[in-house]
């Protein structure tokens, strides 16, 4: 008996022993270097942990679990146990990334089964381009997606973005860019929160979005919470701006003998004395310094626009949290200064994404954001008309503050200083708020349910304040410019609701896979705004009830649209080796007649992992990877108004009714109608490879597509006495074609790691048909590219009288040194010496060709480098105005100008120097002036270097990073002198820019 009990005591004292856990210890590393913030969770439970920053982590458990290791950048680690009570685990970096997941439509898909043409990228990788806007961020990281930034001016710096070339003529032909499934503005996401970006360039991967997706899509993933330890990380940095390049004015002699120069080149008839008038003026210019009263020479540019700039970002993330709920948090504040006075541009982000499983298969998600910016600017002018004011403005006109403390006249007042300093200010405040909800239910392996509502609400602000300030010239008071004070307020609110719900089902068995999706979406878009103006304010108290009443305006409005859509898509892969897609989406709008609004946009792709095959088996060594891909799909574009079927009815009409003939206020129709319109098409085709070679070290993607649009939505002229502008018409036709080529190579010897990525793409857009609508500047013509640039074509100067009697010319004008013009187009009965519209050929393509990008990532120890190459390969560029011809609407001249004709100077880069009256003929648009826009740019360079474990264990942080940036560091370009290839030139008088920035920046990051 005794014997029994004992043997039963030893029995449960076994069984005991054998269910106690076992606080195991252990160390994480990479490659021998231990690795801080690993995710440590016993499988199927809520027990979990994170490594130190010496990799290190310690948990109870107990024998026969399984501890699952997780870090962004590392492939996943299940471990089981066996008893141990100290555990090494070596983590692998992901290298190649077959196994990983990219973001497409309402899903995530390996990228070893992608049929579409898809490019993602890393949050991590765009944070090393510091700069305000995240569209610039993407610039040169993905073939086929151009970004141009065409300002550098603050809160409007961001790039335009377009993805395989243009997607129409009329309507809009920017991507879609959805933030966790919500549409929003690119340039105000904060782009500390992104986890990723993925773009969706063909309509195999695009047309699950249907209509919205002619143009592509850009998905943007934010960050959410790990289980482990709640970490905080602090990024920030200070940057110094300075423009990249603007042109050089000539002083006030130069000037002065340039003008006299024009008038004895065009035989204009000068009196003696205003000749001894005008040579005494550069005589005294040039041997005495001006004193703003008998002499003037004022550098408008060094009075008005400040040599560099600042700009300061912060961001403060805290992350973390547990198998049941986890949270990312983020705030960021951005500071911008601009290069002239009252112009800024300040912007606060905070977000907060959440997610807690409630229930083993059910998980609740609450992502919030809140956004607010606030832009200020001179009140009567804007920051890219004062700038290029204080380029081409005379110096012989005023000072820019006389010497009796008023602002100098300028030119009848304008003066570019004063419109900086004293016309004003301009507040334009955004308010955004966006709460995005979701519930993902799990009920049964391999089925996931989604729900999902979110609302966003952007408010707008905006107070314009127009003072006058008070002009003169040589101490006589001359008046105040502009004529009248003015203060116009507004406001205006967009509320968009979206709501999905989706289905999924996924299944495999034995070597087949298959998935399948099915979603209802809807959304609704409702606007408002109103403004309040009035003049005449007492006391300068600048509010509306103080204005003079009989000035008082006000105004307002309100649209909204709405859409409903159903979509599907399909995958199915068999072994991983066959794989085919087909997806779906049936589009409803608001935007066309219930008879037109349904529009069906269908795709389908396959892919062919040729590696697998047992054929391949010899290659296997050499060849890791080898995936051909074809999709055929069809898109839509609706992006063109909110009513373009209607009849629209204006106010403002007047009309003389009964026998008084009195005038009585009414309404008219001054827009035809056509309720027959509907969505733009797009119908698109790819084919693509992935190659991995090299042990997968080498990579290669390549794609070539044709996009040809249909159906697009033109307008045909109508005759003068219609009186109204005619109707939108679904009639013209457009192609895309281009290739995309991304080539990467990594490798690590010892300490020395190093990343090499190119890419290069190009696309060629022509119109194929417009149903004769040929416009008369040649801007859209059968056949070209749509803006194409058409002229004369040059061939040189004429020399003497004897040139210009003998050959053709535009007009009697011609003279020596004016430009000699070709005759192409003859025939009977043409003046061979007359050169008309007829002779205009095609001379160039304004949109980039063979774009490409070139990253270069080196690492040593604990330093990197990064540098980042980007170019367009050939470009035709055009410009007017100001930014062309010498003494353009009074202006001054650019250095570069002044290399003019003269017999002495055959050769010349510009014709002879005639006042702007006599220069017509000079500067029509021909191949003389359209200049090769092509670039090569050092866009980026970064230096980091990332503190040793030893110093960061002192100050208890896990990582501490430090480093200095470059952006915009070198140009090689044949552009006009002084003006940077990549800016977009446009204006009232022509020519005029906000400068890019260059910038030297100063960073920390940390995190604890």
């Amino acid at each position: 008996m005794k014997n029994s009990v004992l043997l039963i005591l030893a029995l449960f004292t076994g069984i005991t022993v054998f269910a106690q856990d076992i606080m195991l210890k252990g160390v994480v590393k990479h490659k021998g270097n231990k690795v801080s913030g690993v995710s440590v969770l016993v499988e199927g439970s809520s027990r979990g942990t994170s490594t130190n920053e010496k990799g290190e982590f310690s948990i109870s458990v107990s024998k026969n679990e399984t501890l699952v290791f997780n870090l962004i950048g590392y492939n996943k680690k299940s471990v089981l146990l066996t008893g141990q009570s100290f555990l090494e685990v070596e983590l692998e970096e992901v290298s190649i990334d077959l196994e990983e997941t990219v973001v497409v439509g309402y899903s995530r898909q390996k990228k070893a089964t992608l049929t579409g043409a898809v490019s993602a990228i890393s949050g991590t990788e765009l944070k090393e381009r510091n700069v305000a806007s995240l569209s610039n961020a993407l610039q040169g990281k993905m073939p086929g997606v151009t970004i141009q930034q065409t300002s550098g001016q603050p809160g409007a710096d961001g790039g335009s973005i377009r993805i395989r070339g243009i997607g129409s003529i009329n309507s809009s032909s920017s991507p879609l860019v959805l933030v966790d499934g919500i549409e929003m503005d690119i340039n105000q996401v904060d782009m500390n929160a992104v986890e990723s970006i993925s773009v969706l360039k063909d309509a195999a991967s695009a047309s699950i979005y249907g209509s919205r997706a002619s143009n592509g899509v850009i998905l943007i993933t934010t960050k959410k919470g790990a289980a482990g330890k709640i970490t905080t990380s602090y990024s920030g940095y200070a940057m110094m701006q300075r423009p990249t390049s603007m042109p050089d004015v000539v002083s006030a002699y130069e000037y002065l003998q340039a003008e006299l120069d024009a008038w004895d080149n065009a035989g204009i008839s000068v009196s003696p004395s205003q000749r001894e008038q005008q040579i005494q003026l550069i005589e005294d210019q040039k041997k005495y310094k001006p004193d703003n009263w008998n002499r003037y020479d004022t550098d408008w540019k060094a009075e008005t626009v400040e040599d560099f700039s600042l700009m300061h970002n912060h961001n403060l993330s805290i992350a973390g949290g547990s198998d049941k709920l986890t949270f990312f948090g983020s705030g960021s504040y951005l500071k911008q200064d601009g290069l002239i006075p009252n112009n800024n541009f300040d912007r606060l982000n905070v977000q907060l994404n959440a997610d807690a499983k409630v229930l083993p298969w059910m998980t609740l998600g609450l992502n919030t954001i809140v956004r607010e910016s606030k832009t200020l600017e001179p009140g009567a002018s804007t920051p890219k008309s004062i700038i290029n004011k204080s380029l081409y403005m005379l110096p012989t006109l005023s000072a820019a503050r006389e010497l009796d403390g008023y602002w100098g006249y300028g030119k009848n007042g304008d003066n570019p200083t004063a419109l900086a300093y004293a016309s004003g200010t301009k507040n334009a405040r955004t308010n955004e708020r966006v709460l995005n909800g979701s519930v993902t239910i799990n009920p049964v392996e391999g089925l996931e349910l989604i729900g999902q509502y979110s609302n966003r609400r952007v408010e707008g602000r905006n107070t314009n304040l127009i003072l006058p300030y008070k002009t003169s010239l040589r101490g006589n008071l001359l008046g105040i410019y502009p004529a009248q004070d003015n203060l116009t307020e507004s406001w205006s609110q967009t509320i968009r609701n979206y709501y999905r719900t989706q289905a999924s089902y996924e299944k495999s068995v034995g070597n087949h896979f298959a998935k399948f999706l099915v979603g209802f979406q809807a959304e609704d878009h409702n606007s408002t705004s109103f403004f309040g103006s009035k003049q005449g304010f007492d006391l300068e108290r600048y509010y509306l009830d103080n204005g003079d009443g009989a000035t008082a305006t006000s105004g307002g409005g309100a649209s909204s649209w709405a859409m409903q859509s159903g979509y599907a898509r399909v995958n199915y892969t068999f072994d991983d080796k066959y794989l085919v897609e087909a997806s779906g989406r049936y589009d409803g709008s608001s935007r066309f007649t219930p008879e037109n609004r349904w529009g069906f946009f269908p795709s389908i792709s396959a892919g062919w992992v040729i590696s697998k095959e047992s054929f391949m088996e010899k290659t296997s060594g050499v060849i890791n990877f080898l995936k051909l891909r074809a999709s055929y799909g069809l898109l839509g574009n609706q992006e063109i108004g909110n009513y373009p079927y209607t009849a629209t009815i204006n106010t403002g009409y007047g009309y003389y009714l009964g026998d008084g003939k009195e005038l009585v206020p009414g309404v008219a129709q001054t827009t035809l109608s056509n309720s027959n319109i509907s969505w733009e098409k797009s119908e698109q085709y790819n084919v693509g490879l992935d190659l991995n070679v090299l042990s997968n070290k080498l990579s290669l993607t390549a794609d070539y597509y044709v996009k040809n649009i249909y159906d697009m939505l033109l307008t045909f002229a109508l005759p003068y006495y219609a009186g109204m502008q005619p109707a939108y018409t679904n009639a013209g036709d457009m192609e895309n074609k281009g290739w995309e080529i991304a080539l990467a190579y990594k490798n690590q010897i010892n300490d020395f790691k190093y990343n090499v990525t190119v890419s290069v793409s190009d696309n060629r857009n022509k119109i194929t048909n417009l149903n004769g609508l040929n416009s008369q500047d040649k801007s859209m013509m059968e056949g070209y590219p749509n803006n194409g640039i058409w002229g004369y074509l040059s061939d040189g100067y004429y020399q003497d009288w004897d040139d210009v009697n003998s050959s053709p010319k535009l007009s009697n004008a011609a003279r020596p040194g004016y430009i000699k013009y070709k005759k192409i187009f003859e025939g009977e009965g043409i003046d061979p010496k007359l050169i008309d519209s007829r002779d205009q050929v095609y001379l160039g393509d304004p949109f980039p060709h063979y774009e490409y990008g070139v990253n270069i990532n080196l690492a040593y120890k604990n330093f990197d480098l990064t540098t980042f190459i980007q170019g367009v390969g050939e470009r035709s560029t055009f410009m007017s105005g100001v930014g062309l011809k010498p003494f353009a609407n009074g202006s001054n001249l650019f250095r570069h100008q002044l290399d003019y004709w003269t017999p002495e100077n055959p050769n010349a880069a510009y014709p002879i120097l005639v006042p702007e009256a006599n220069s017509a003929d000079n500067f029509v648009r021909s191949d003389k002036w359209v200049k090769d826009g092509s670039y090569m740019r050092l866009k980026n360079v970064v230096l980091g270097y990332n503190f040793p474990n030893s110093i960061l264990k002192k100050a208890n942080f896990s990582n501490l990073r430090v480093y200095v940036s470059g952006q915009n560091l070198f140009t090689k370009s044949n552009f006009y002198k002084g003006y940077d290839p990549e800016v977009s030139y446009s204006g009232s008088v022509g020519g005029e820019f906000y400068p890019v920035m260059q910038t030297y920046t100063l960073g920390v990051d940390f995190k604890f």
